[in-house]
């Protein structure tokens, strides 16, 4: 049990963490941005903060001293450092991130959000928020039993946390090569391992991905004065079944990829891009690549997006800035993800080792599942009764044909009279949704029965967001950037697209009826945290609040949060994969596997710590994480023959 010297120590870590990154973020902005204002600009603050953090980590890992002091004395000195030395390296940086042009690119100029708007976008925040907190408090009541968290996102985590180092592979199980993955959230979760000596932070985690992507649809749609309809966009994906059902309380990283890719797409949008001829914006190509890589690092679902996104941000550069510009954008990835990558590349030879590249072959492992693709039954009128369409409805609700169908008028109106950056975007969903069609695991299962599809659907989300975020940019879609000028053609339909997302939420996503009426004093307080507190804040700098007071607004929401974190992190370790937790999984996974033994083998872990713990079948593959014990200290490893290339 943790106790609350313990939990205070990890609470002064974590704002040390926080504060020392932000602190370098801002200034990485400042010398890589300069002259970026309001949204666009803390948007690109917290990505190079998470950027830098991720950074610091992995270079931790690399020498074998990950550790919680380590890590604080490490962002701690970067923030400083980034603090003493702002001017010389907002100086040094924008020479660098413009190329020597005085000045360079600043952001685009957009109109302000109506007060009816901005209420609605807080209000659909507000909703899809305090929907997801139910399954975030039902995890702090019993721990995670996600699936894949359990199975691999997890143990992983707690391997990085209690090796110190990223380079090791854990090998949770024979079927798969899961261990080659890319691990920036499984990082992350690591790192509140280490700070709090246990897993409290993991259920949490994904509420504050939640806020990033919802931030980025409002950024997305703010040079064309539709910040709002852009939110909504974004909310009424997060509030179907298709994200809502995995990823709220659990570890499972879909929306920290989503969130970093929109990121990426915000960023993009919100710089101005000169003539095609001239120079572009490399500072925003730096910070978008970056955000980019980022979600590169995460989840292999998003390769095909940032792909066809780096692809169409060459194509936009203009010729004679290519060159320079693909070196950017690839730079920024590089440091975001790239060393994971680099990481298979050396343990594999082969930077995927999933796929053999040319002569490079693959690493050897058991197949459990049959790779078929989503046009292997294109044609096949009886598995989309049977399975296609269900799913559909299961997945993104009774208005499933709506998403779909808003999905494609959007790429095809922008393809139609866009400009060049929104062009592009269009063509970057078309792609990722055509690859989506041919991804092996699309319609994975026994031939004629795709019983993956419904789990898999999930693959699709980065393209229809972007595709449904589109919808943001009113009439005529122009075909240059301008500062749009806001007429009634344009009211009406930022008011429309805002009211159809707004449908989605309540109605196909069933985001109210949702939310967990059983925790609403705790629905309520995560939903204000993530929601409103920061709008609040943001309310009242704009007003002109003093930074003393508004530091002391921060500071009391702080410790408020730190009280009431101290109560819920005892009652978490209290029933964490406990048989006597309340809401005990009877009827949902992984119920069946509890009842067969798998409850009496967690119910002992919670006692162990420090352990060698072997693991063999598919139970002890999948649901391994509650045998790591309740500091996640125990050693569990499944027994098995290592092979060449790091099978």
């Amino acid at each position: 049990m943790s106790g609350t010297g313990d939990y205070i120590l990890g609470v002064i870590g974590l704002v040390a963490v926080v504060l020392s990154m932000a602190i370098a973020g801002r200034t990485a902005r400042r010398a890589a941005l300069p002259g970026w204002t309001g949204t666009p600009a803390l948007l690109a603050d917290a990505i190079l903060a998470v950027g830098i953090l991720v950074l610091v980590s992995e270079l931790l890992g690399l020498v074998g001293l990950l550790d919680g002091v380590v890590l604080v004395a490490a962002c701690l000195i970067v923030g400083g450092g980034a603090l003493r030395l702002e001017p010389m390296l907002i100086r040094a940086g924008a020479r660098v991130a413009h190329w020597g042009k005085d000045g360079g690119p600043d952001e685009r100029v957009a109109p302000r959000a109506s007060r009816v708007e901005l209420a609605v976008a807080v209000l659909i925040a507000l909703v899809v928020a305090a929907q997801w907190a139910g399954p975030t408090l039902l995890a702090l009541d019993r721990g995670i039993y996600g699936g894949d968290s359990l199975w691999y996102h997890l143990p992983l985590a707690a391997h990085i946390a209690q090796t110190g180092s990223d380079t090791g592979l854990l090998y949770t199980d024979p079927l798969y090569l899961n261990w080659f993955y890319p691990q920036v959230s499984e990082l992350l979760h690591a790192g509140g391992l280490l700070l709090f000596g246990n897993d409290f932070l993991s259920p949490l985690l994904n509420m504050a991905w939640l806020g990033l992507a919802l931030y980025a649809g409002w950024c997305i749609g703010r040079p064309y004065g539709s910040g709002a309809t852009g939110l909504a966009a974004v909310a009424s994906v997060m509030a179907a079944n298709l994200l809502f059902s995995r990823q709220p309380g659990n570890a499972n990283n879909d929306v920290v990829a989503i969130a970093l890719f929109l990121s990426a797409v915000a960023l993009l949008v919100n710089a101005r891009w000169p003539p095609a001829r001239a120079e572009p914006p490399f500072g925003a190509l730096l910070v978008a690549g970056l955000a980019a890589g980022l979600a590169l690092g995460t989840k292999l679902t998003v390769v095909p997006p940032v792909l066809a996104l780096t692809l169409g941000v060459i194509w936009i550069s203009g010729l004679g800035h290519r060159l320079r510009a693909a070196g950017t954008w690839i730079g920024g990835m590089a440091v975001g993800g790239g060393y994971w990558y680099a990481r298979n590349l050396i343990v594999s030879g082969n930077p995927f080792p999933w796929q053999s590249i040319g002569p490079i072959h693959h690493a050897e492992a058991l197949q459990g599942r049959h790779p078929y693709a989503i046009v292997h039954y294109g044609t096949d009128t009886g598995v989309w009764g049977r399975y296609f369409t269900p799913a559909l409805h299961e997945r993104l609700g009774e208005l499933w044909p709506a998403y779909l169908a808003l999905a494609v008028i959007a790429v095809l109106l922008v393809i139609w009279r866009g400009g060049r950056m929104e062009r592009m975007l269009a063509l970057v969903a078309l792609v990722s949704a055509i690859a989506y069609l041919l991804t092996p695991l699309g319609a994975s299962g026994p031939e004629g029965m795709p019983v993956g599809f419904r789990l898999n659907i999930r693959y699709l989300a980065p393209a229809l967001v972007l595709a449904l975020t589109l919808l943001s940019i009113p009439p005529p879609f122009a075909g240059r950037q301008r500062v749009w000028r806001l007429g009634s053609r344009e009211r009406i339909w930022r008011l429309l697209t805002l009211s159809i997302f707004a449908v989605l939420v309540v109605v196909s996503a069933g985001a109210i009826g949702a939310i967990d009426t059983d925790r609403i004093p705790g629905t309520a307080a995560l939903a204000l945290t993530v929601v409103a507190l920061p709008v609040l804040l943001v309310f009242l700098a704009r007003r002109g609040l003093p930074p003393v007071p508004l530091a002391g607004i921060g500071l009391a929401a702080l410790i408020a949060l730190g009280i009431f974190g101290r109560f819920a992190q005892d009652h978490y370790l209290d029933e964490r994969y406990s048989s006597t937790a309340p809401d005990y999984p009877k009827t949902e996974q992984p119920a069946v596997e509890l009842g067969q033994g798998l409850g009496a083998a967690y119910d002992w872990a919670r006692g162990t710590r420090d352990l060698r713990i072997g693991l063999s079948g598919t139970m002890g593959a999948l649901f391994q994480y509650g045998l790591w014990g309740e500091d996640s200290s125990n050693d569990v490893r499944y027994v098995g023959e290592r092979g060449p290339r790091g099978s």
